[in-house]
């Protein structure tokens, strides 16, 4: 008998409604985890995604589905790494 420390989901496809479109998405039937079919598209094809975004509550997936449209997590790392790059300016001008 062998055992794995890799995760193994068992996806089940499911309809919802958000914003009165219908969306397909992912729910892994043995952790009662929910996949943003945008972030990782492969497991409405029963594949393990690489990475992706993983939600125990169909509300936060909602949320986070309609967050795409303001991509609140690219504006976040960008402002993040603008302020390394400007600490790093400051800590090159007071060593001059």
């Amino acid at each position: 008998m062998s055992s794995t420390t890799r995760w193994t989901p068992k996806w089940k496809t499911v309809k919802i409604k958000l914003n009165d479109k219908d969306i397909d998405i992912c729910f892994d039937e043995i952790t009662k985890l929910y996949a943003c079919p945008i972030c990782a598209p492969e497991c409405k094809k029963g594949n393990t995604p690489n990475y992706g975004a993983y939600f125990f509550s169909l509300d936060d997936l909602k949320e986070h589905v309609l967050s795409h449209n303001f991509s609140y997590w690219l504006r976040k790392r960008k402002t993040e790494e603008e302020e390394e790059e400007e600490e790093k300016v400051k800590a090159e001008e007071e060593e001059e």
